[in-house]
């Protein structure tokens, strides 16, 4: 019988992966978050259920019996994915989890900030009853989205705001199907000089780490919007904090910061004025965490299945 293992988790006790998964697999929970821990805790697994632990090649080549790895979420940051090829192990992700969540979230940061909605809040608590300050909003039809990221999260964007009245402009190299009344751009930089929010949605690679620099901040300009849901490192920090000392953009709303929580140069943004952080919780919501449990041990099980010798 294969053995799973959970090498760590903070969404839960097992028990929702256990009910999917027992009694043809043996379903262990252990806490563990380094190499050495994933190690000795996992040297039996067949199977690892993983949410932060390093999956490296050293552990990789330390697991004789280990057939697939599945990650709680849409991230694959922590897994070698070279090495697990090479040592014929399957990798997953969740890659259906909180769709509509942070779809959602990245929505209602582009309309609360085009209705200026933390900026009176904050005049408001440091000025009191006044508008002066507060720029005036522009009508929807006027305020265009630019969408980084074409995939199924960017295009949930995308359908949001047009419904909104929002004219919609996206950049994808890898996209050819593009929908009605979306507007595609070649690069970046062009992306952002033609809209005044700019959503990132996007995983973090080697091609799109640091990608939003100084020289598209300054092309989305001071009445810019940026909203990151995806993943901190696809931002220049240093770049996206002088951009808003100097004014040269507007506000920035972030849910993802290279280090969480905030220390350094994220911790500088998390504190400014014209930004507004969430600690990553666009993902949130009643439904999306049991699913991702269930929906994780669902795909490590057909691995497992389509291993077995």
């Amino acid at each position: 019988m294969d053995t799973i293992v959970i090498t760590d988790t903070n969404l839960g006790d097992g028990s929702h992966e256990k009910a999917e998964l027992e009694p043809e697999f043996i379903v262990r929970k252990v806490d563990v978050t380094t190499e050495d821990g994933v190690l000795e805790a996992a040297a039996d697994a067949d199977g690892l259920l993983v949410q932060w632990a390093p999956i490296t090649e050293r552990v990789l080549a330390g697991l004789p019996r280990l057939r697939a790895v599945v990650r709680y979420g849409i991230g694959l940051d922590n897994i070698d994915l070279a090495a697990a090829e090479r040592h014929g192990v399957r990798v997953s992700n969740v890659d259906d989890y909180c769709l509509d969540e942070v779809a959602d979230h990245a929505a209602a940061a582009i309309y609360a900030h085009s209705r200026r909605l933390t900026v009176a809040a904050r005049s408001y608590a440091d000025h009191g009853w006044t508008t002066a300050g507060i720029a005036q909003p522009f009508p929807p039809r006027l305020d265009p989205v630019g969408v980084a990221g074409f995939g199924r999260i960017g295009r949930a964007v995308a359908a949001r705001v047009a419904a909104l009245g929002f004219p919609v402009h996206a950049w994808d190299p890898y996209v050819t199907d593009i929908p009605e009344g979306v507007t595609m751009w070649p690069t970046l930089r062009e992306l952002a000089e033609a809209c005044h929010h700019l959503s990132l949605n996007m995983p973090a690679t080697a091609e799109t780490t640091g990608l939003v620099d100084a020289e598209v901040l300054a092309a989305l300009g001071p009445e810019g919007h940026l909203v990151n849901t995806a993943r901190g490192a696809l931002v220049v920090e240093s770049d996206l904090l002088a951009a808003l000392e100097a004014g040269t953009l507007g506000f920035a709303t972030l849910d993802v910061l290279s280090a969480e929580p905030p220390t350094g140069i994220a911790a500088e943004l998390a504190a400014h004025p014209r930004v507004l952080v969430n600690p990553h919780i666009a993902y949130l919501s009643t439904e999306s965490l049991p699913q991702l449990r269930l929906r994780a041990a669902q795909i490590l099980a057909d691995l497992l299945r389509k291993t077995a010798s």
